[in-house]
């Protein structure tokens, strides 16, 4: 079995996990803005004191988004830093993903439905993804997205008779904006935040299909890097 470290800051939630599929050991912390001066005094804590290099880690497993500009690069970084000192390669995770997967082992139970992972992206947006449950198991249904919480859309290939619909994570505090068809036709859970013990099957999967990144090829997946703002070029001279 892989042994990895998990690190997601994508959200609210600094989330560290150290182990594998089976067995673990979590620190999962709700702490806005506070990411960056906390996050290595977390991982000491979660290394219970230990030098990284003796934890004998197959790969550092990162959030890559989408979610906080700022949280992203966090996670990226700290990941890169402690790849290239132990010489080991780097795996990223969507951040979407991995709150389904934590919405469903908190729930234990695999249910029949699509679930449109939300987080909440700051400026009157929010990121999303559809997933479906097929036996048992997260697949994607369709591409992340960024919009506003006005122009939701169902996802086309929803089979309303057998499927019932879920919505999950932050995004959600942001449901009272919603189409009608979204708020009436699912229920949700606002406070699911991603926490990255949640990463290690997604992570080992990845690993054994030999998609393990060189740490320099880390990557935040901000989806749309300019939201509602325009760049100098685009504002024209100033009067």
């Amino acid at each position: 079995m892989s042994r990895l470290l998990a690190i997601d800051s994508a959200t609210d939630a600094l989330s560290l996990a150290l182990g594998g599929e089976l067995a673990c050991r979590s620190l999962h912390r709700v702490m806005p803005r506070q990411h960056q001066q906390l996050l290595f005094t977390l991982l000491d804590e979660l290394f219970e004191g230990q030098n990284p290099a003796k934890l004998d880690l197959d790969a550092i497993v990162y959030g890559r988004g989408p979610g906080s500009f700022t949280g992203l690069r966090i996670a990226v970084s700290a990941a890169q830093g402690l790849a290239f000192s132990l010489g080991v390669p780097v795996v990223g995770v969507s951040s979407l993903e991995t709150q389904v997967r934590t919405f469903l082992r908190r729930t234990d139970s695999a249910p029949a439905a699509m679930i449109l992972s939300c987080i909440d992206a700051r400026i009157g947006q929010v990121y999303g993804q559809w997933f479906s449950i097929n036996d048992e198991e997260v697949c994607a249904s369709g591409e992340a997205f960024v919009a506003p919480p006005e122009a939701l859309e169902l996802p086309d290939n929803w089979p309303r008779a057998e499927v019932s619909l879920v919505g999950v994570g932050s995004g959600f505090a942001l449901q009272d904006d919603m189409p009608p068809e979204i708020r009436d036709s699912l229920t949700a859970w606002p406070d699911v935040l991603p926490e990255a013990q949640d990463m290690f099957k997604p992570a080992k999967l990845a690993l054994e299909a030999g998609l393990g990144q060189d740490p320099m090829l880390a990557t935040p997946d901000y989806v749309q890097s300019r939201i509602g703002w325009k760049t100098l070029a685009e504002q024209g001279r100033i009067a």
